[in-house]
C-alpha cells in the first residue's frame, strides 16, 4: 500500500495538500509525454495480462483491490467578437480577440474494493489562459465513495458531480458531441458548486428500466468557490450564502430501449451509435432562502425552485453514409425569485467594461444564460460512417444547438445557437471539434436585443485510456 505524507499551503483562502499537487503535476507530465511509463500496449494478450497482474500485485497485496487511472485534456483556440465596450488588460476598448487556452484538464483515479465499494479521486481545473489560471495549478475536484448495496439501491457520499434536475446537469464533459455543456442545465455554476462539483449524499439505483437519484447537497460558501455576485438591483433577486441551507435535487429517468449504465454520477453525452437509447427524464432542485432581494430598506429572501423534463435519443443507423443520430430536448422552468438574471462568458478573454456603452451582457463573450423564467434547449447531430477504405480517417458528426429562454428580466426572448462538427479520430479518445456560436446583445435600458456577436472555437480532446 502507499504511504503518503501531506503538508499544506494556502492559496486564495483555500488549503491544498502540497505534496499532492506536486505529485499530480509530475503525473500529468508523465501521461502526456511518457505514456509508456503508465501502461504498455502489446499485441501479445498473454504478456499484457501478465503485465496487468504484475502491476496490480505490485500496488496491492489483495487481488480484490483494483485501481484505474484516467484523465483528459481539452486545448482551445478561440476567436471571439467582443461585446460593445469590452476592454483589454490595458483598459483599451476592443472589438475582437484570438486566444489559446486549456478549457479543461482532468486526472482521475478509481479504486475498487471487491464488488460493492468504489472510491474516486480526481484532480483538475478549467480555463488555463492568458487572463486566468496558470500551470501547474491543480485542485481536488472529485473525492467520493460509492457503496453498491444492490442493483435497486446504492449510496454515494463526498465531493462529486452527482446532481439532479436534468440529464445534462450531471453530464460527462468528455463525451459531448459539442465543445461545451448546455449552461442552462447548470443553475448554480461556480456560485454554490465548484466546477459543477458539490458536497453531497446520494441515494440512487435501478428498478427495471427506471433509474433514480435523490441528492442532498451542502452548498459551498462564496469564500470557497470565489463567487462575487453583484448586489441585487431594485426588484431583482441575487444569490446569498448567508444561510447555506441544504439543496434537495432529484432526477428520474426511464429507458425505453437499451438500459444505460447509471452507476456513476455522469450521464453520457453521445454513444456514437454503440447503443440504442431513448430515455425520458424529469427532475427538480430546491433550496430554501437561496436568494434575496431589497425593496426600499427591507430584505426579502426567496427559495430556489427549479424543475425540468427532457428526452434523449442516441441510435445507430444502417445506411450508405450515416452511422448514427443523436438528439436531446429539455424544458427548464426556473424560479430564482423576482427578475433574477445572470450573465456568463465561457473562457471570457476580456478584462473589463467601458460603462459608456448600453450593454446588459457585460464584457467579452458574456450573455444572459440563466434567469427566472422558462427555457427550451435542444441539440441534434448526425454521425457519418468511417472515412477511408484502407486507412481509418475517423468519423464526422455535424451538429446544431439552440436555446431559447423567456426570462422575466428581459423584454424579448434570449436565443443563442451553435453550429459545429466533431471529427472523431478515435471515438471520444481523440477528436477535433469546430464550433461557431451566435449570441445576442441586450440593452441595459430597454432590455431588448440590439445586436448579435459570433464566437468560434477549435478544440482538440485527448483521453488517456
Amino acid at each position: 500500500m502507499f504511504n503518503l505524507k501531506l503538508d499544506f499551503y494556502k492559496s486564495n483562502n483555500t488549503v491544498y495538500p502540497n505534496n499532492v499537487v506536486k505529485w499530480a503535476t509530475l503525473f500529468l507530465f508523465e501521461i502526456l509525454f511518457f505514456p509508456s511509463l503508465i501502461y504498455s500496449q502489446t499485441k501479445d494478450a498473454e504478456t499484457a495480462k501478465a503485465n496487468k497482474e504484475r502491476f496490480e500485485y505490485t500496488l496491492f497485496k489483495n487481488p480484490k483491490i483494483k485501481m484505474k487511472v484516467g484523465g483528459y485534456i481539452q486545448p482551445w483556440i478561440q476567436y471571439a467578437q467582443w461585446n460593445p465596450g469590452s476592454t483589454n488588460e490595458a483598459g483599451e476598448v476592443k472589438t475582437s480577440d484570438v486566444g489559446m487556452s486549456v478549457r479543461r484538464l482532468r486526472l482521475g483515479t478509481a479504486f475498487t474494493f471487491g464488488k460493492k465499494v468504489k472510491l474516486n479521486f480526481g484532480l483538475g481545473e478549467n480555463n488555463f489562459n492568458a487572463k486566468g489560471k496558470t500551470f501547474p495549478f491543480l485542485k481536488i475536484l472529485d473525492l467520493y465513495a460509492t457503496y453498491n448495496i444492490s442493483k435497486p439501491f446504492a449510496v454515494a457520499f463526498g465531493k462529486s458531480t452527482y446532481d439532479g434536475l436534468s440529464r445534462y446537469t450531471a453530464t460527462s464533459t468528455s463525451t459531448m458531441m459539442q465543445t461545451d455543456l448546455p449552461l442552462i442545465a447548470l443553475p448554480n455554476l461556480n456560485y454554490t458548486d465548484d466546477l459543477t462539483r458539490e458536497l453531497s449524499l446520494v441515494f440512487l439505483g435501478d428498478i427495471g428500466k427506471l433509474n433514480y437519484r435523490m441528492v442532498f447537497i451542502h452548498p459551498f460558501s462564496f469564500s470557497y468557490t470565489g463567487a462575487h455576485p453583484a448586489e441585487p438591483k431594485p426588484g431583482a433577486s441575487q444569490f446569498t450564502d448567508e444561510f447555506n441551507n441544504l439543496q434537495y435535487a432529484t432526477y428520474i429517468k426511464y429507458d425505453f430501449l437499451e438500459k444505460e449504465n447509471n452507476r456513476g454520477p455522469n450521464f453520457r453525452g453521445t454513444y456514437l451509435g454503440a447503443k440504442k437509447i431513448l430515455s425520458l427524464g424529469v427532475g427538480a432542485k430546491y433550496q430554501h432562502d437561496a436568494l434575496y432581494s431589497i425593496e426600499n430598506t427591507s430584505t426579502n429572501y426567496h427559495d430556489m425552485n427549479l424543475w425540468s423534463a427532457d428526452l434523449y435519443w442516441d441510435h445507430p443507423v444502417t445506411s450508405a453514409f450515416v452511422a448514427a443520430t443523436s438528439a436531446y430536448i429539455g424544458y427548464f422552468n426556473y424560479d430564482f425569485g423576482p427578475n433574477y438574471l445572470r450573465n456568463i462568458g465561457v473562457n471570457n478573454p476580456a478584462y473589463g467594461m467601458d460603462n459608456g456603452y448600453d450593454n446588459l451582457n457585460g464584457s467579452g463573450n458574456y450573455f444572459p444564460f440563466m434567469g427566472s423564467g422558462e427555457s427550451v434547449y435542444a441539440h441534434f447531430g448526425v454521425l457519418f460512417n468511417k472515412m477511408g477504405t484502407q486507412t481509418n480517417w475517423g468519423q464526422l458528426e455535424p451538429y446544431a444547438v439552440i436555446q431559447t429562454s423567456n426570462f422575466d428580466a428581459l423584454k424579448e426572448n434570449m436565443v443563442i445557437g451553435n453550429l459545429g462538427v466533431s471529427w472523431y479520430l478515435k471515438d471520444h479518445y481523440s477528436k477535433i471539434s469546430l464550433d461557431v456560436q451566435n449570441r445576442p446583445i441586450f440593452s441595459n435600458t430597454t432590455y431588448k436585443e440590439t445586436d448579435r456577436k459570433y464566437m468560434c472555437i477549435l478544440q482538440y480532446q485527448y483521453i488517456l485510456h
